[in-house]
């Protein structure tokens, strides 16, 4: 454990969103210098006036962060990239990176929830396929950003198969209050990471049409069931649903007035579009694009993904939640509950 401690760290987080902000902010309260990257100039105005992030919550930023949209000046010596970017930017994001010519010792840790709807590729393949002699790593887990930065005691997992980077990865984004656990199951993390999304829509539908938490709980284990599917599918451990990466995020998702995701829901059962509570958000919600991604894995792999179907439904088709809702409890009566 000790040599994880000489190894000397220049860190830079890629995406000032907020988990991109909260990472930046976690990291560089315990006086490491990071180097914060952002594509967009008017935050970057917004940020380096104000010292604070416009998300979540004008989090103040200390003497050790510094931030700059010039990317090659983000990464310049860099021994820790984290990239904190939405799905959607993330390949982008990696090209530029290609471009830059990075050292094959700086390691790559995605902070990203999500999987691409061309090719269905997660950010661990996006990064194998573009800096195949890289470390890379995963941080997922129930670590929704104003829950992090209120200091309650939360946790989270670092996926990846290098251990020597792993611990060294734990010991750089543990804090007291923000416990970081290891795991070698990349595949596993990043399915349950991504998916969750999908059935936090639906838990926040749940509670917007004002059902009980024995509804809630339903959703929750048989959603869980819809995502071990893929998963098994995808490579990922069965055991890795279990852990706080797995069920640990799924719950905090599904019940968390905090989840994007939730909130995206919920607004959907009070009956407005799509955009307009996007807008409203000023964020992105990942759920919503993912369960793109979730249909289409379940159509490739000949699965049965009910509630991923009704919230793409519900998004994309214009159904109603109700009408939705009634299609799921008038289907037949299932001969066994636990069938993968």
């Amino acid at each position: 454990m000790s040599s994880t401690k000489n190894i000397k760290k220049s860190i830079a987080v890629l995406g000032a969103g907020s988990w991109g902000g909260t990472l930046t902010w976690l990291i560089s309260n315990k006086n490491e210098k990071v180097t914060l990257w952002t594509f967009s100039k008017d935050e970057y105005k917004v940020i380096k006036k104000t010292k604070a992030l416009l998300r979540p919550k004008n989090l103040k930023l200390n003497k050790n962060v510094y931030i700059t949209t010039d990317l090659s000046e983000a990464i310049q010596n860099s021994s820790v990239i984290i990239i904190a970017v939405p799905t959607n930017a993330f390949e982008p994001v990696v090209l530029k990176l290609k471009e830059l010519k990075l050292s094959k010792k700086t390691v790559l840790l995605s902070a990203t929830k999500g999987i691409t709807n061309d090719k269905y590729l997660r950010p661990s393949q996006i990064l194998k396929k573009h800096f195949p002699q890289n470390p890379i790593a995963v941080l997922s887990g129930p670590n929704i950003a104003l829950d992090v930065i209120s200091e309650t005691p939360t946790i989270s997992v670092i996926a990846t198969k290098n251990k020597n980077i792993g611990l060294m990865l734990q010991s750089l984004v543990s804090t007291k209050h923000f416990r970081i656990y290891l795991n070698d199951d990349i595949n596993g993390i990043e399915i349950a990471g991504a998916l969750k999304n999908v059935i936090a829509i639906a838990g926040g539908i749940s509670d917007g049409l004002g059902f009980s938490m024995s509804t809630k709980s339903a959703l929750i284990s048989r959603g869980l069931m819809e995502i071990a599917r893929i998963n098994k599918y995808e490579g990922g451990k069965h055991s890795t649903l279990l852990s706080a990466a797995g069920v640990g995020d799924l719950i905090a998702t599904c019940c968390s007035v905090n989840s994007r995701n939730y909130r995206v829901g919920f607004e959907l059962a009070k009956g407005k579009k799509l955009n307009q509570i996007l807008k409203e958000l000023g964020q992105v919600a990942e759920g919503t694009e993912t369960v793109k991604a979730m249909v289409n894995l379940g159509k490739k792999y000949k699965l049965n993904l009910p509630i991923a179907n009704a919230v793409y439904n519900v998004i994309y088709k214009n159904k109603t939640p109700l009408s939705e809702l009634n299609s799921l409890l008038t289907r037949p009566l299932p001969e066994y509950e636990i069938s993968l």
